[in-house]
């Protein structure tokens, strides 16, 4: 593996591997958070061994390529990656689970990996273009924080990726968590859901509990962006001690290892849901003028909201939005129970209200009939436009 950005040609030929690969591949899963120190690399490896104890074939894929932490936490650390026939062959951690890191290529394990952007991604897609992974159940990567190079080269080249979002319960570790968000939205990677690092901390003395980052604060933030939350995990000294030592909270007999069990179950419950095609109703509200979408959220003069399950509209009302007012119109058609609203354009301000209670925005839709319009946004012909998301199309802001 060298540390050369690729011509065209290993370009294309990347692609054709990597594609390849991910038709192996039934469920790839990015674990990642806007903050850095929520544990994100713990939850990410002990996913990847529970899931592999439960007779999955699990790949683990560390994309952190400054701080990669997957090594020392499954006990590998200076253990160097073999090449055979130009292909790697990943650290075969058990029958079940094999990872990769760039740590298994480095001489020295405490050599720095001092590279741009362009050598990064470059490794990104050496590590799934050239790795011997074979069929898999599940893919999982750790990223490291942030919405940079690492998961937005994931989100372009691994199809068919989802995130799952690591928080700590403190409002400074939500507010970057939020960032991750919509980074999600932005590259239109869905979340299988949330979960809450460092909830609380049961004092080995006495047995009480102590909310020493606060509690409840992802499971709050899975609520009002109606995203699932998989669960909550405490601080335990055992996660320090096991991840010092190379053993996952697996090896562990505390409650922790059942906190972690429950997560693993709501991931695949969650996947399975998707994989059935059961999804939940939808609500999708859209501004009228003169019986079509009207360009002008703030001032239309009615709203459409169509109830849609399992893909067939089942009802449709229309309603008189309330006197405009600042924040008044995207605050009530929240409290319809939207999930969604097609719209020609809409202010940011208004955009984030809708957002934080959990209504997906999708601007740039065109005059027409709701039923038109819905049938086009269930078959993903509609393309959510940006630029007509900062003005409506009559020039005025719609931040109200």
């Amino acid at each position: 593996m060298s540390c050369n950005t690729t011509t065209d040609q290993e370009y294309d030929l990347q692609t054709v591997k990597i594609n390849q690969l991910l038709q192996q591949v039934n469920h790839k899963i990015v674990v990642m958070s806007g903050k850095g120190g929520v544990g994100k690399s713990t939850i990410a490896t002990n996913l990847a061994v529970f899931l592999s104890n439960q007779g999955y074939k699990v790949g683990l894929l560390d994309v952190d390529v400054h701080g990669p932490s997957v090594t020392g936490l499954l006990g590998v650390t200076g253990l160097k990656l073999n090449i055979i026939d130009n292909q790697i062959q990943p650290y075969p951690y058990s029958d079940n689970l094999k990872a990769v890191s760039i740590q298994g290529l480095l001489n020295q394990p405490d050599d720095p990996i001092i590279c741009r952007g362009p050598i990064k991604i470059s490794l990104i897609r050496q590590f799934l273009s050239d790795v011997n992974w074979g069929q898999l159940d599940f893919l999982i990567i750790d990223s490291p924080p942030g919405t940079g190079d690492e998961p937005l080269t994931v989100a372009q080249t691994v199809t068919g990726c989802q995130a799952v979002i690591v928080t700590t319960p403190q409002e400074i570790a939500l507010a970057d968590v939020r960032k991750s968000i919509h980074f999600c939205q932005k590259v239109d990677m869905p979340i299988i859901g949330i979960i809450e690092n460092m909830s609380s901390f049961i004092c080995p003395s006495c047995g009480e509990q102590h909310d020493i980052f606060k509690s409840g604060g992802g499971k709050k933030m899975a609520s009002d962006w109606n995203i699932p939350f998989l669960g909550q995990l405490p601080i335990d000294q055992g996660i320090v001690s096991a991840g010092d030592d190379g053993k996952p909270i697996n090896s562990l007999t505390s409650h922790t290892k059942d906190k972690m069990q429950g997560i693993v179950d709501q991931l695949i419950h969650q996947l399975t849901i998707k994989e059935k095609g059961v999804e939940k109703t939808m609500k999708i509200a859209i501004p009228l003028a003169k019986g079509k979408l009207s360009t002008h959220f703030g001032h239309c003069e009615q709203f459409a909201f169509i109830t849609v399950e399992n893909g067939n509209i089942t009802k449709q009302e229309t309603l008189t939005p309330p006197p405009h007012a600042p924040g008044v119109i995207p605050k009530w058609v929240a409290d319809q129970g939207c999930t969604d609203i097609l719209v020609g354009g809409m202010g940011e301000a208004a955009q984030t209200i809708l957002q934080q209670r959990g209504v997906k925005v999708l601007c740039g839709s065109p005059s027409d009939t709701p039923a038109n319009l819905v049938s086009l946004y269930l078959s993903g012909k509609l393309v959510n436009t940006d630029n007509a998301c900062d003005h409506d199309h009559e020039g005025h802001s719609c931040s109200h």
